[in-house]
């Protein structure tokens, strides 16, 4: 039987939105496998940053000059630096950080490295290392669980080591000049131990990057006028 007109019209406006729902799902899929691309791709291309930068410790006690330096060295290299965690812990607490902490403090650290290093040209200069967590923890604790030790055995491309050749400065997070030099001969004795033999850096900033560039091999590097290692002091940046 003949059917009506207006019965056989929908199919063909069916045939249409099908083949539309097809080309929108299409799109969509085409859309979430370039994302995805996109989003391999990115990380591929962190992991080979961080596989490829070589990361320049700086250790000594306190009021040594590590964040000065720090600061001025990723300047003269520009590339970016690793502030310390542990600083800005203790300044969030005010009082002694339980063995817990120092555990995290470490932990975070070597994960700001990490964040840091993805962005670093070339060089990652890291203000203090997980080897100072564990120098606080034995001094304050008397003990550091296995994992700190491990984390303390994180090995850099090259280690300063920051001479206390100037006046100690308080600034009202650090303890005194006797708790400088402990912490000094204690990590010159545990750098022997590991046999790192540390580049030990003196002088003024200036002078101090001077003698790390050219460790590097980079003695014509730009150097900002050098300034006393009195003159800055300040609080390390909280990294992004």
């Amino acid at each position: 039987m003949h059917r009506p007109a207006e019965a056989t019209a929908p199919q063909p406006v069916r045939r249409i939105a099908l083949a539309a729902v097809q080309r929108i799902a299409r799109a969509t899929v085409q859309r979430i496998a370039l994302a995805t691309v996109q989003r391999i791709a990115r990380a591929t291309v962190q992991r080979i940053a961080r596989a490829t930068v070589q990361r320049i410790a700086l250790l000594g006690g306190e009021s040594s000059g590590k964040t000065t330096l720090a600061r001025a060295l990723a300047q003269a290299l520009h590339t970016t630096w690793v502030p310390e965690y542990g600083r800005q812990r203790w300044e969030e607490l005010r009082e002694t950080l339980s063995v817990a902490e120092l555990l995290q403090v470490a932990r975070t650290q070597v994960a700001w490295e990490e964040q840091h290093a993805a962005r670093a040209q070339g060089w990652l200069v890291c203000d203090t290392t997980p080897l100072t967590t564990l120098q606080y923890c034995l001094h304050d604790h008397g003990q550091a669980p296995p994992e700190l030790h491990a984390l303390a055995r994180r090995r850099y491309d090259l280690s300063v080591l920051c001479l206390p050749d100037f006046g100690f400065v308080q600034d009202g997070c650090r303890r005194d000049d006797g708790f400088r030099n402990q912490q000094h001969a204690w990590t010159v004795a545990r750098l022997a131990e590991a046999g790192v033999a540390p580049l030990r850096v003196r002088g003024s900033v200036g002078e101090r990057v001077a003698q790390v560039l050219a460790q590097l091999g980079r003695p014509h590097a730009v150097v900002d006028e050098p300034q006393p290692i009195l003159a800055v002091q300040a609080l390390p940046e909280t990294p992004p």
